[in-house]
């Protein structure tokens, strides 16, 4: 006589085997084989030669590499915090009793669901230095035009506006979503008290958010680390390489150069700077609990 628990598990492991090799050949393949590679050097078209750390003592001498993740470092420091205030202020609008708030909340999220390529090209034309939106204004109130791709100590500020105003739409939804969650009565209990707008704001809902706050803070540092595809498509890491990012750099090694070991060991120092940053995290929210 079957059992009915051991039928159940076997379509279980049918149902879920797809999803597993996929996985497991799209993820961990290319994870466990990235770090093999790091050991090696390697230009896809000769024969792998072990080198065991050299590619990691190379990095670690290499100025452009540390210049690039100066770039990112500079990209985080940037977008983040400009992203966490927009974020959150875009949540208090649409959790508010405006009647637009339907509205704007699709407004605001409208821009995250357009791809990499289209928001870099439209922002590239924005910018665009002689026919640009932005400074065919300026011409029109009679300032001179502006290198905003072209003026190496603006182009990183460039892409970073292109980048706040791609994702707020994102952080957003993380903020709104922690809103809800708090009761309406926590609010109403302090309406009674006597408590004003801003009060409330600063002695429940940012307080109550936390969590939300720690986790949006988050998953928006590790996504300004790897930053890449609106710098490749507005500025190509230029002017004179000041927008040049790590992600970038670890793409012209492995795709240019084809140093595919070399570009691999960037890689694995990226995920080890990211694995960190989320160890502190859980350190955070564990001390939070």
């Amino acid at each position: 006589m079957a059992i009915p628990g051991n039928k159940d598990t076997r379509d279980g492991v049918l149902f879920s085997l797809p999803f597993v090799l996929i996985y497991l050949f799209l993820l961990v393949f290319p994870i466990i084989f990235g770090l093999y590679i790091s050991f090696y050097k390697w230009d896809i078209l000769s024969s792998r030669k072990f080198i065991g750390l050299g590619n990691y003592i190379s990095l670690f001498k290499d100025k452009t590499f540390y210049t690039s993740l100066w770039h990112t470092f500079q990209f985080v420091f940037i977008t983040t915090p400009i992203l966490m205030v927009a974020g959150f202020v875009m949540a208090l609008f649409v959790n508010s009793k405006s009647p637009l708030r339907g509205a704007g909340e699709n407004i605001f999220f409208i821009p995250y669901v357009l791809s990499i390529t289209v928001i870099g090209t439209l922002w590239a034309w924005l910018f665009q230095k002689n026919y640009g939106l932005f400074n065919q204004l300026f011409m029109l109130l009679g300032h001179a035009k502006v290198g905003w791709l072209t003026d190496p100590q603006k182009a990183m500020w460039s892409v970073s506006a292109a980048t706040i105003w791609w994702t707020a739409g994102f952080n957003m939804i993380l903020f709104s979503a922690g809103m809800k969650q708090i009761s309406a009565e926590v609010y109403e209990s302090a309406r009674i008290d006597g408590a004003g707008y801003f009060r409330i704001l600063k002695d429940i809902t940012i307080p109550l958010l936390r969590p939300t706050i720690v986790l949006c803070l988050l998953l928006q540092i590790i996504a300004s680390f790897k930053v890449f595809g609106q710098v490749y498509v507005m500025t190509g890491g230029g002017p004179y390489g000041k927008t040049r990012v790590l992600i970038q750099y670890i793409y012209e090694n492995g795709f240019t150069y084809f140093k595919m070991g070399y570009s691999s060991a960037m890689a694995y120092v990226l995920f080890l700077l990211i694995m960190v940053i989320s160890v502190v995290y859980y350190k955070i929210m564990g001390r939070e609990k």
